[in-house]
Order: structure tokens, then sequence, then C-alpha cells
């Protein structure tokens, strides 16, 4: 597993080493007696996350270092390392140079390495949050232009017949069915992150959901030719909320469809298992592409998509994040693995009262 990169710039050696040692075990440490050796390791070495740079040096201060940096890595997160009389410093700093933290001489160690984590933690965010938007704005953009074209057009009188026109109100229909679907999820998305997902449990029938959630995707296997093996299961009763839990179990499978070569397969394993067969397991696996470990790991992250943002190769969008989201607030939970010998599996693991 690659280290998050870290720049630390400061003019007095002893320093650069104590906060080398003091941060070498969880970050990878790029070091420079000044600015100008800073802003060239900058130009050398990219995806750098954090730059760290000390305010008061000879021929150039901290904070037009940090300035001219903007231009070479613009995503780095920036933070100034200065005394506490350099309070208009970092001013300067925030304004000039884009700087998302201060910290002071002396530091405590302990102090300097939540910093530096939350930094990291930010800067990860950051890009996932413009990833998040990119698709946002793409997936909108989509049922958008759907919406308005054929609404122009049909007002424009160019369907003609009851049947064009007819086919104009379908366009328009499905491109606000589309919408529709893309804003409860990010609604369900941001309720679920703020902790605030309420969940309406009633007893359900595991075999009458999993019936209904694979008849809402047959189109879907049938479109790309895929075999859906589901095997045999003991029925029982579920407390839970039956449209959200469907809505987690669908948003897999349309994952694994995607994921899918055409004509490949799809096999579902339902059994009931832990002390007393008191969990049930949903296994749903699938072939095509693989998934890297760095890639399982960040999978349900929010806002990660994985793979090319704008065609969809491998997009996770917002449907793995608010699955994850429905199973937790369920009290189970959900998990990834991934490989070439035995494709791709999602695990659900949920608690149950048997029949």
């Amino acid at each position: 597993m690659n280290l998050p990169k870290i720049l630390i710039i400061d003019d007095e050696p002893n320093i650069l080493d104590a906060l080398k040692r003091t941060l070498q075990k969880d970050y990878e440490i790029l070091l420079a007696e000044s600015g100008q050796k800073g802003l060239e390791i900058l130009k050398e070495t990219p995806h750098i996350q954090i730059i760290l740079c000390d305010q008061r040096m000879p021929e150039m201060m901290g904070v037009e270092m940090l300035e001219k940096s903007i231009s070479i890595q613009p995503h780095a997160v920036r933070l100034l390392l200065t005394g506490y009389s350099d309070i208009e410093a970092v001013i300067e700093a925030i304004n000039r140079g884009h700087v998302y933290r201060y910290l002071t001489k002396p530091w405590e160690n302990d102090q300097l390495k939540i910093e530096i984590k939350k930094a990291c933690e930010y800067f990860y965010f950051d890009r996932a949050k413009d990833n998040f938007l990119m698709l946002i704005s793409h997936e909108l953009k989509t049922p958008l232009t759907t919406i308005l074209s054929f609404t122009e057009s049909y007002l424009r009188g160019i369907p003609q017949t009851d049947e064009e026109k007819k086919h104009f109100v379908g366009r328009i229909q499905e491109g606000a069915k589309r919408l529709e679907v893309l804003v409860n999820d990010t609604l369900d998305l941001v309720t679920a992150q703020t902790g605030k997902l309420a969940l309406a449990k009633t007893p359900c029938h595991l075999k009458a959901l999993i019936e209904e959630t694979l008849l809402s995707i047959h189109d879907m296997l049938t479109q790309k030719k895929i075999l859906l093996e589901n095997n045999p299961y003991e029925d029982c009763i579920l407390s839970v909320d039956e449209a959200l839990f469907k809505k987690a179990l669908t948003k897999i499978l349309e994952y694994a469809i995607a994921a899918s070569d055409e004509g490949g397969k799809i096999e579902i394993i339902i059994q009931l298992q832990g002390q007393r067969k008191r969990d049930l397991t949903v296994s749903i696996t699938h072939g095509g592409e693989i998934l890297s470990k760095a890639q399982q790991e960040k999978l349900f992250e929010p806002f990660l998509v994985v793979g090319d943002i704008l065609t969809h190769q491998m997009g996770a969008g917002l449907a793995l994040p608010i699955s994850k989201s429905i199973i937790n607030a369920h009290g189970g939970k959900i998990s990834v693995e991934s490989s070439k010998h035995s494709g791709t599996l999602f695990q659900l693991i949920l608690p149950f009262s048997k029949t």
C-alpha cells in the first residue's frame, strides 16, 4: 500500500530530521532545505498530498513558496509552520498560499500527528468531492438534456401523429424518472452519512424480498445476456425496512451486472449461519473486471467513483455507499473480495427471526 506523501520544507536540518522521525512511520517523507528546492521537488514528484512549510526562511519565505506551489500541485494540502509572533504571516498565507492550517513552533508530537492526519483526510475528501460533483453534474445533465430537448421539440410541434406524441412524452417521462432516482439516491446518501436514516421496519419474508428484487433487474440481465444462478435457500422472516432493503440489494446487483462481461454469470447464495443460525448471509458473486486491493478498500466510501467517471466503466457512483449505509443501519455489515480465481464477491450479513 502506497503511503501518503508529505513534502517538508525548513532551512534548519535539525527541524527536518525531527519532523521526519515523527512522521515517517505513516507517511512517505520528502525533505527540502529551501523554498526553491521544495518547488523543484514538487515539479519532479507527482501526487504529493501534503506540503508542510516553515514561514521564516532565507531567500524565499514560506508564504511565497506555498503561493508558487499552487500552480505546480494545486490539489496538495498546504500547512504553514510558524512561531506565535507570525500572525500577520498566517493571515497572508491563508489569503495568498491557500493554507489549510498553520502549526506553531514548538510543536507537540501527538498533536502534530493529529493535524497531519486531518490534513491527509481533507486531501482525500476534497478529491473525492471533486469526483462526486463531476459525476453528479454528468448524471444530472443526461436526463435534463432529454427532458429539455424533447419538451422543446414537442412545443414546436415536431411530433405530428398520436404515436409520435406518445413517444416524445414517454422520453420526457423517462428522463424525469431517472432524475428522480438520482435526487433520491443523493438524499439517501446524505441522510445516511449524517446518521439520520430512519428505518420503517416490518416483518418481511425473505423469499418475497429476493423475488421482487430479482424481478426489478430482469431487463438488465436480459440485455447483457447474463445468467443468474439463485441457489435454493430456506425462507425466514426479516425485520427490515422493506423498501430500503430491496434498494440496497438492487444496487449491489446492478453494480454486479454493470461490472460483468456480456454473457457472464452472477451467482446468489443465501444461507443461515452463525450461532444457532441467527445470521442471514447473502453472497453475490460475479465475474468481469477484478478490483484491486486499493479499490476494494475504498469501494464503499462516499463520493468514490471506481474507474472512468464519464463512461461509467466500473463506476460505483452513489450505489454502493448507499447500500452499505442501509445494511449498517439494519445492524448488518457488507464486505467485498475480488480475485482472478473466484471473481468479485459481495457478502451481506444480517440478523433475522426464523419462521
